[in-house]
């Protein structure tokens, strides 16, 4: 009698994938990504605090009536 055996396909995500790779670096290995993840995520924090502070400005002076048709003239050169 012949028999066929369904093989079952496990599908793992990417994260879990990099997970599993992640777990079998050494320690140091293992801090050295986290220590650049958390500095590229302050890298992150940090564009977006200028972002929201242009933003907050742009709309300042908007809202003042300080109108700018030229957005290259919108800040002085000191502040760059």
């Amino acid at each position: 009698m012949i028999t066929t055996v369904q093989s079952k396909t496990t599908e793992m995500s990417t994260v879990d994938a990099l997970w599993v790779l992640i777990q079998g670096q050494t320690k140091a290995v293992r801090k050295a990504l986290t220590k650049r993840l958390l500095a590229e995520e302050e890298k992150t924090k940090a564009q977006q605090r200028m972002v929201k502070e242009s933003l907050t400005r742009a709309f300042d002076e908007l809202h003042a009536g300080k109108v700018h048709p030229d957005a290259r003239n919108l800040f002085d050169d000191e502040e760059l």
